[in-house]
């Protein structure tokens, strides 16, 4: 037997008991009434060592954001920044005052006055600044109409297949045409003296004045965490909050702001008025279908730049932030089509798809941040995409590092950093798809979907682990 013939023969056992202890890993009595996919891809061969079920179609919950920050990447590239700017029509007279249109024209930008991202300041601080430079020109009086224009995106915020649940709490916030604050609001609660009483409410911030709250929510037991759900809708001041929080001290949960150009709007005209200028106007959204004079006849005053597209990949992926993913497929489309939709979008994705060799056969894009649970992907569609890109630095930076980073930072903790994935996770369904560097050299792109199961989140997540830390031992 060749020296060669024997190389092979040993990689092939060796494939060939990775998979024999992966299907004894998911034979794990927690997934016994679960849907599982597993794909394990040798990057240096581009060949599958091991697949479960690997090309039939998952919910991938966040993990679909690994394809649409490639996506993102490749058709904004790593440098695009998002820019918004503040224009005005007319002049300012000698005494200061500005008559005509005060114009803020949105650019889709998920950032904008959230300072959870370096260098990226928080709304107040934004709206200071904002009309700082309105003084600093000269500005004391406004009597003319200030107009947000966010018809950058589609005027309906939210993806069809978002869930009800889902939509009024934070993490389903809609991805507007103008977005601040990364359109969430906090609302502090206190609680009863005892388990079932009613809670009421202490404060919100920040506050749009025409918001109603419905509020049946009430006091839990002590350590039951946020309990709370939140129903609205865009551009609709009708807020349903119901569940529990905790007995004790105040308790801070949040939900999601159905309207941040009108909210904006009465944050900065308030502002204006803290900083002595004269307010005598009125303000107004753009709706569709409605049209201002000729841009060749605006004045810039402010012109605001988002980071760079990569950074705001690498936050997508750090902290699973749905609201960035939208904004990032929603500007795919804007970009390659003049749309900025959610159809634009994922239709785009497809064929970036499809021109890296994939067959998108049985995918089924319904958003960009995986937050519908009709999504649809296989697990060798993803390790394929994942193979291909697996020279790309500006995507694998933007995977986080098992054992060290966001969602990902409990497990996997003892393997250095040669573990990056991203986690998926929503009701009875737990996922992982990234990267995985051996203890022998070989890097390897990973899919592990499991849908439909009824155990615990955390018990699913110590068995996927065990997975990944087998193939890294191999």
């Amino acid at each position: 037997m060749s020296f060669f013939i024997l190389l092979f023969a040993v990689k092939t056992n060796a494939q060939s008991e990775l998979g024999t202890k992966v299907q004894a890993i998911l034979a794990d009595s927690a997934l016994k009434t679960a849907q599982i996919g597993v794909s394990i891809r040798n990057n240096q061969t581009n060949k599958i060592v091991f697949e479960q079920n690997g090309n039939k179609s998952f919910t991938p919950a966040s993990n679909l954001k690994l394809v649409t920050t490639s996506a993102a990447l490749a058709l904004l590239g790593p440098e695009y920044r998002f820019i918004t700017k503040v224009n005005h029509s007319g002049t300012i007279t000698a005494g200061g005052e500005l008559t005509g249109i005060l114009l803020l024209k949105g650019s889709g930008d998920p950032t904008l006055g959230s300072n959870k991202m370096t260098n990226v300041t928080s709304y107040q601080t934004l709206i200071q600044n904002w009309v700082a430079v309105l003084k600093s020109k000269g500005i004391k009086e406004f009597n003319g109409t200030f107009i947000i224009d966010a018809a950058h995106f589609e005027y309906n915020a939210v993806p069809n297949d978002y869930t009800w649940g889902d939509i009024g709490n934070y993490y389903g916030a809609g991805s507007f045409g103008f977005n601040i604050n990364e359109n969430q609001y906090n609302i502090t609660l206190n609680p009863g003296v005892k388990i079932g009483d009613p809670v009421s409410v202490v404060s919100i911030s920040p506050k749009d004045t025409s918001w109603k709250y419905n509020n049946t929510i009430y006091t839990g037991a002590a350590g039951s965490g946020d309990q709370t759900i939140f129903y609205s809708s865009p551009y609709n001041p009708q807020i349903y909050a119901q569940g529990s929080v905790p007995i004790g001290k105040p308790y801070t949960v949040k939900g999601s702001i159905p309207n941040p150009s009108d909210l904006f709007a009465q944050l900065f005209v308030e502002e204006m008025k803290l900083q002595g200028i004269k307010w005598s106007g009125d303000y107004k959204m753009l709706k569709p279908g409605e049209t201002i004079v000729s841009t060749s006849q605006w004045n810039t005053l402010i012109e605001y730049q988002s980071p760079t597209l990569k950074e705001i990949a690498i936050y997508t992926n750090l902290v699973s932030n749905n609201l960035y993913a939208e904004c990032m497929l929603k500007e795919i489309g804007f970009k390659m089509r003049g749309i900025g939709s959610v159809a634009a979008g994922t239709s785009e994705v497809k064929k970036y798809l499809s021109r890296q060799g994939i067959d998108t056969t049985g995918l089924i894009l319904k958003d960009g941040s995986g937050m519908s649970p009709f999504n649809s992907i296989s697990p060798n569609q993803l390790t394929l995409l994942l193979s291909k890109q697996s020279s790309n630095l500006n995507l694998m930076s933007c995977i986080p590092v098992a054992g060290k980073d966001g969602t990902v930072s409990h497990i996997c903790k003892e393997t250095g950093g040669k573990v990056r994935v991203k986690s998926g996770t929503m009701s009875g369904t737990v996922c992982y798809s990234g990267y995985v560097q051996s203890l022998s050299g070989t890097q390897y792109a990973v899919s592990l979907l499991v849908n439909k199961h009824d155990a615990k989140t955390w018990s699913v997540q110590k068995i996927l682990e065990k997975v990944l830390q087998q193939i890294y031992q191999q």
